[in-house]
């Protein structure tokens, strides 16, 4: 089977992000007016908080421009960005006050088609951005297809997790490691964000406020209840650790299963929702044995209400 970083090697744009002498001859420096740079069309799954680029703005007013932009030309010659889109946000604030900013410093690639721009836009932000937790799973989600697709035309990945396949081309792309445990992960978490969680701890969370614990309790709770602890909530808590605690201790009230059952059920979903792509038999003889430990359990459970029932009803014809 090939390794993640020679499958990497074989797909990616080799040296984009190396150390600076070589990339400096590979993909040279050129001064390009940025009205004449057009967004990528990807970046749209990406926040542009104005309060972010007008931060940004006065960071490179102060300290110039530390990490320049990557550009390409497309087929109409015209200039795309692929990574730096706020660094471009920002230049363009900062020309409304002052011309000298009015054209920017850019590397140029050349030779990039448009699916490995995509997957370049989407790998840098993975780490040279600060992205929410959505944002972050929405970019490893958007390399899903690359690495289905490097599986599918090299049957010696057939047992690699998809998520192996996506660290590996982040690393490739950024030069900085990331495991395909951490990407789902962090995937799982954002789905529970989003479908589980009231709409105002399902903010909080996506900023990063809240602990994996904290956001796993929140969506054990109906929607309704959740916005009445958030409602309820002293203003002083805003903090990560403030939030989750209150979170916790709000948990702790509610009438709820053993902590032991509850813990292995949340070990057990969170398997569930990411499976292994191949299934070992020691992990479907396990499943199958928690089946049948817990059967007895339900079947009691079935059984107590028939036996309410029928007393009930021998009550009704006395």
């Amino acid at each position: 089977m090939s390794s993640p970083s020679q499958v990497a090697a074989g797909f990616t744009i080799t040296g984009l992000l190396d150390g600076a002498s070589r990339t400096r001859g590979r993909y040279p420096v050129s001064e390009i007016a940025v009205a004449d740079i057009a967004d990528h069309p990807a970046n749209a799954a990406y926040s542009m908080d104005p309060a972010g680029i007008a931060e940004l703005a006065e960071s490179i007013r102060e300290d110039g421009l530390t990490d320049l932009p990557l550009v390409r030309k497309v087929g109409d010659g015209s200039w795309q960005m692929v990574s730096g889109h706020r660094r471009k946000a920002a230049y363009a604030l900062l020309a409304k006050d002052d011309p000298a900013y009015e054209r920017m410093p850019c590397r140029v690639i050349e030779g990039i088609d448009d699916e490995r721009a995509v997957t370049l836009l989407h790998a840098a932000n993975y780490f040279t951005r600060a992205l929410t937790v959505t944002e972050r799973a929405a970019a490893t989600e958007a390399l899903r297809g690359d690495a289905v697709r490097l599986r599918s035309e090299d049957p010696s990945l057939s047992g690699m997790r998809v998520d192996d396949v996506k660290a590996a081309i982040i690393e490739r792309q950024t030069g900085r490691k990331v495991s395909g445990k951490t990407i789902a992960r962090e995937e799982r978490l954002a789905r529970r964000i989003a479908e589980d969680l009231s709409p105002e701890w399902a903010a909080e969370a996506d900023r990063g406020n809240l602990s994996a614990e904290a956001v796993r309790s929140l969506a054990g709770m109906p929607k309704e209840r959740q916005a009445e602890m958030h409602a309820a909530m002293e203003p002083w808590r805003r903090t990560k650790r403030e939030l989750s605690d209150y979170v916790r201790s709000e948990s702790e009230t509610q009438a709820g299963p053993d902590g032991r059952i509850a813990k292995a059920a949340r070990l057990v979903a969170d398997f569930l929702e990411s499976p292994p792509e191949s299934p070992s038999a020691a992990d479907l003889s396990l499943l199958r044995e928690m089946a049948l430990m817990t059967a007895p359990y339900a079947d009691a459970g079935s059984d107590a209400r028939k036996r309410r029932r029928r007393a009930s009803g021998s009550k009704s014809s006395k």
